[in-house]
């Protein structure tokens, strides 16, 4: 289960944040300000996902982003990346979209 438990009404924050490794479908890592970041590209459903992100949270070997799960909205999961020169991206998806590109760490990653 990719879900957290929940923490009182009305804020619906997961009493701790679950992170788990999400595969990207594309990166792009030029242009950008800086050669730390990049853009990568998440298929959720039938929809595409994009979040700016810092290079230290990529595994490109494995194609997955670490990602912080930190609670839900209207039954959609809140999904956020470390800041970068961009800013901090977060974005909801559905709980079975987030299932189907999830990998979750291991205790050694």
């Amino acid at each position: 289960m990719i879900r957290g438990e929940l923490g009182p009404e009305p804020l619906r924050h997961y009493k701790e944040t679950v992170f788990v490794d999400l595969r990207y479908s594309e990166i792009q890592k030029d242009p950008f300000p800086t050669p730390e970041e990049a853009e990568v590209r998440f298929q959720l459903g039938e929809q595409d996902m994009y979040a700016f992100v810092p290079l230290f949270i990529v595994n490109e070997k494995k194609e997955t982003v670490r990602a912080a799960l930190v609670g839900e909205h209207s039954g959609m999961i809140l999904v956020s990346f470390p800041p970068t020169n961009f800013g901090q991206t977060s974005f909801y998806a559905a709980e079975k979209d987030l299932e189907a590109i999830a990998n979750f760490p291991t205790p050694e990653e």
